[in-house]
């Protein structure tokens, strides 16, 4: 279980005109939701960056330290990003009781993919429908990914739910039949060549010239 530590500030005023202020002084707007409770904070976004350049791509628990020093331990519910500004807008944190089982969204790396026998033997495609997967934990039982070893697969076969690794003090949340991860067969390429008959004008039959030549002749008359 990775942890870490994020500074934040307590605010109270809330609305378009203050967040676009704060994102304009480099900080981001966001929310800490707890127990049928929420509070607003503010946050650096270069200590938010360096943070999840830190965490890589798992996930990870992070103590939200305030002004007065008091500690929350969350985790990271949502990020929601301005694609065309490339910046973060909202960041929701969630807050976590230590000893208690809450639910997080972990990503799922592949293991094996280029050994995989459908592809080794058979030219298959490995297809990761389900790059993630809820699950329900203590925090400190809490992974920072899923790892699926998927170099037994052969073409055909799949990886569901219930197939995923077990993991002490973790369960597996969602529909166990559910695909996380399957080898397809090797797409063939079928080439369509369109024929196109190109009649020349020696080519026409015999009885059409007659006709042209009939018909030719009724104009003269």
């Amino acid at each position: 279980m990775k942890q870490f530590k994020l500074n934040i500030i307590n605010r109270e005023n809330t609305g378009r005109g203050v967040a676009r202020r704060l994102r304009a002084q480099g900080n981001i707007p966001a929310c800490v939701y707890s127990k049928g409770n929420s509070r607003s904070i503010s946050l650096s976004a270069v200590e938010f960056r360096d943070l999840k350049r830190s965490i890589g791509g798992g996930v990870a628990l992070v103590e939200l330290v305030d002004e007065q020093g008091e500690v929350a331990l969350t985790s990271i519910q949502e990020i929601q990003r301005d694609t065309l500004k490339n910046c973060i807008n909202h960041i929701d944190f969630l807050e976590v009781a230590r000893g208690e089982s809450f639910v997080a969204h972990v990503p799922i790396h592949l293991v094996g993919e280029a050994d995989a026998l459908g592809v080794k033997n058979e030219g298959g495609m490995i297809d990761h429908k389900s790059h993630g997967i809820d699950i329900r934990c203590r925090p400190s039982k809490l992974p920072d990914h899923i790892e699926v070893d998927v170099k037994d697969l052969e073409v055909g076969g799949a990886i569901h739910i219930s197939d995923l690794p077990v993991i002490d003090g973790v369960e597996y949340l969602g529909n166990p039949i559910q695909v996380i991860v399957s080898c397809q067969p090797p797409t063939v390429a079928v080439e369509v060549t369109e024929v196109v008959d190109e009649v020349a004008a020696d080519e026409v039959p015999a009885s059409k010239v007659k006709d042209d030549d009939a018909a030719e002749g009724d104009d003269a008359k």
